[in-house]
């Protein structure tokens, strides 16, 4: 039986909470990137930082992997479904799997705004990471949960503070900061709040499997793929393969393949000259007009206006 995001252990009260340090800096450091009311992204889309004054709600239909969010100052308000959580300053909120949510970001005051970061981990990285810690001998449980929210200790607050301070320079993006989000990955998953997120992994063998089909579909995304043909390549029946997909990725085979194209196009669409339709059809979509829904559910806004922006 699924257990309740009510159910989980609750975050430390913001009057006992003095966070120090770290925590701080890295506070200092977002509201030196969002200078401005609202929300900014860096490190493409995957990092978002956002300052808001006054009370927001922020509707979040669609996600991809596991999202992060580090509230820093202010609380955040999250409704899934019936159940409601309240996520205050020094504390993570860790949505754990595709689900719709709502929250309002609320600021302590005009003076004190509410400050945040989020950014998302990718199947294949969970999964990865996932599969490291089980092999490692991380703990298993039938129990799956959309969200959980844990303290945010010295040693995540630390790799957040290296994460920020990668933004300064491009070769610190491009080299370190992928490593920094590794171990900032690996310590949610080795907390006992994160239990559940490891327990799709339980079987190593299927794993390993399920990550060269992710990487298959990845170098392949352009092609014409059917969760057979997949199954096939992973020497898997088809509802087994589904399944274990699934239960490793959070995320169905063809969702997977649909994100995979997404985000190879919104690397094309970064290129000078690059036009939708034809960034659409490069990437495996057969429908630009289905492409560009899909890629204003994932990232926001169409797909020209994204590549204008760039």
């Amino acid at each position: 039986m699924a257990t309740s995001v009510t159910s989980l252990r609750r975050p430390t009260p913001p009057s006992e909470l003095v966070p120090s340090g770290p925590f701080d800096r890295v506070r200092d450091l977002v509201l030196s990137v969002a200078s401005a009311d609202g929300h900014v992204s860096v490190l493409d889309p995957d990092l978002c930082m956002y300052r808001l004054a006054a009370p927001t709600t922020l509707h979040k239909t669609a996600t991809f992997g596991v999202t992060l969010a580090v509230i820093l100052q202010g609380s955040k308000h999250l409704r899934i479904g019936d159940d409601k959580l309240v996520v205050h300053a020094g504390n993570l909120l860790v949505i754990t799997r595709e689900v719709a949510h709502v929250s309002v970001a609320a600021s302590e005051s005009p003076e004190r705004p509410f400050v945040a970061l989020s950014f998302c981990f990718s199947p294949e990285r969970v999964a990865r990471a996932l599969l490291q810690v089980t092999q490692a001998g991380g703990p298993d449980t039938p129990e799956t949960i959309p969200a959980f929210v844990l303290p945010c200790d010295e040693a995540i607050a630390a790799a957040l503070e290296r994460l920020m301070r990668t933004l300064d320079d491009p070769l610190d993006r491009k080299l370190l900061a992928p490593l920094v989000k590794d171990e900032i990955l690996f310590r949610l998953l080795r907390s006992d709040a994160a239990a559940a997120v490891r327990s799709g992994v339980a079987h190593a063998a299927d794993a390993g499997r399920i990550l060269e089909a992710m990487q298959y579909i990845r170098d392949h995304h352009q092609h014409k793929l059917s969760v057979e043909a997949l199954a096939k390549k992973a020497s898997m029946s088809p509802s087994h393969f589904a399944h274990r997909f699934s239960a490793v990725a959070r995320i169905s085979p063809m969702r997977y393949v649909r994100e995979a194209r997404l985000e190879q196009a919104r690397g094309l669409l970064t290129t000078a000259g690059a036009r939708a339709g034809e960034v659409a059809l490069a990437v495996g979509f057969e429908s630009p007009a289905h492409f560009a829904r899909e890629f204003k559910r994932r990232f926001g806004v169409s797909p020209s206006r994204y590549g204008r922006a760039r």
